[in-house]
């Protein structure tokens, strides 16, 4: 497949007009075909990498509003808003078939194809296997945390999906069970992902029963390097942070989420100065990128000067750090010769053009994040195949999983009405 007239954003995070070819899903630049007759006129397109969605759970969009302007740590507590959220937890387990499941998970990652998200971290802890064959299906990427299972997956891959497992939540935190971390690492090896100092509740714990940070504690039994994916990090300290800059560890910064519990905002800026690799992931109920990508710039401009951040900071986040977090930076995340063709369609509109393109301080990429829309992603392609072609998905029926998502819901309404009577 040969493109011509493409618009797009090169390694520096700037734009460039030149022709591809994609060969065997991977990009090819430099080609000498731009006015081959059936190559496709890209004229009319921003290109990007695919984004990187590096944390979320499938399962979450279904809890819209069930956990509004309540602390993580009370969900399914005694209250009415609690109890509500405890009949949902036992009615996805009990109740909804794992078919059904996939198609809730299928959900999720058809809202964010049309996102431009080609990358997606799952840490919902249902069967790997059905949720590998959901994202297969759908044609992206991804990566599951298999949880304790994770000595059936650790050496294998399955069509474009990875899988990892979980290191310990604060509360979770014993002698043994940090002791069975250390003995999956050694005889593993795997990328090892969990929440970590996500609010204040988690730190007071650990520190209460440990005396110090998780992070710590994981620095000691070796569990912190370049596999170590931490997602939220709000209530890391500043050694915490140091220590995972050293270790070359990632985090996921999580705005959306963290806001929406009250527990914070993490110290992103001190993470990116001491040169932690920081990705971004929507986490919970959200799948909007644009969204989160935007209140990230927006965050990062508080206490900081105010020219500090730029918008090539924020799709670099979005990016190649989301593909460096999972070791998978000399594939993907890049528009450069040789990687693969995860390439994001973006329709060019008036609202997109600056007044003045000037690299100093009028430019396209700053357009691009903040006045592109919801319908601004036309085309997404993986591995050099179209996933969707003018924003509808290709691989899988929308419609039919639409309505198979709507009657879970719909289950739940009437589900709850059974165990209330």
């Amino acid at each position: 497949m040969k493109l011509k007239n493409v618009t797009y954003l090169n390694s520096n995070m700037k734009f460039e007009t030149q022709s591809i070819e994609i060969q065997n899903g991977e990009i090819r630049l430099n080609i000498n075909d731009a006015n081959d007759e059936e190559a496709i006129d890209c004229s009319d397109y921003f290109v990007i990498p695919g984004l990187v969605n590096a944390h979320f759970h499938s399962y979450s969009p279904l809890t819209k509003g069930l956990m509004k302007e309540m602390p993580l740590q009370d969900w399914s507590n005694d209250t009415e808003q609690g109890k509500v959220q405890q009949l949902f937890f036992e009615y996805i387990d009990n109740e909804v078939s794992e078919e059904a499941f996939l198609c809730v998970a299928q959900k999720s990652y058809i809202d964010m194809v049309k996102n431009g998200v080609t990358f997606v971290s799952d840490s919902d802890p249902q069967s790997p296997k059905l949720l590998s064959d959901a994202i297969n299906e759908i044609g992206i990427r991804g990566i599951v945390d298999a949880y304790e299972e994770i000595g059936d997956y650790y050496s294998r891959s399955d069509g474009n999906v990875l899988f990892g497992t979980h290191l310990l939540e604060e509360e979770d935190f014993t002698n043994t069970e940090l002791n069975n971390l250390k003995d999956t690492k050694d005889k593993y090896n795997p990328i090892m992902m969990t929440h970590c100092l996500e609010n204040e509740w988690r730190s007071n714990i650990v520190k209460s029963d440990f005396g110090r940070s998780s992070i710590d504690i994981y620095n000691e039994l070796g569990l912190l390097d370049d596999k170590t994916v931490l997602f939220h990090g709000v209530y890391m300290s500043k050694n915490d942070i140091d220590l995972v800059a050293k270790h070359k560890s990632s985090v996921v910064h999580c705005p959306i989420s963290n806001l929406d519990t009250g527990a914070g905002v993490a110290d992103v800026s001190y993470m990116l100065e001491t040169g932690v690799n920081v990705c971004l992931g929507t986490d919970y109920s959200h799948t909007d990128m644009w969204e989160l990508m935007k209140l990230t710039y927006y965050l990062l401009k508080i206490n900081n000067p105010v020219n500090k951040y730029t918008a090539e900071d924020i799709f670099k986040m979005a990016t190649l750090n989301g593909a460096k977090a999972y070791g998978l930076q000399e594939g993907i995340g890049k528009i450069k010769d040789g990687y693969k063709a995860d390439l994001v369609f973006i329709k060019k509109s008036q609202d997109l053009e600056p007044l003045l393109n000037n690299e100093a301080f009028s430019n396209y990429l700053h357009n691009l994040l903040f006045h592109s829309n919801e319908g601004s992603v036309q085309h997404v392609m993986v591995d050099g195949k179209w996933i969707m072609k003018d924003r509808e998905l290709l691989t899988i029926d929308e419609g039919k999983i639409e309505s198979i998502y709507n009657h879970i819901a719909e289950g739940f309404v009437s589900y709850l009405k059974t165990q209330s009577s």
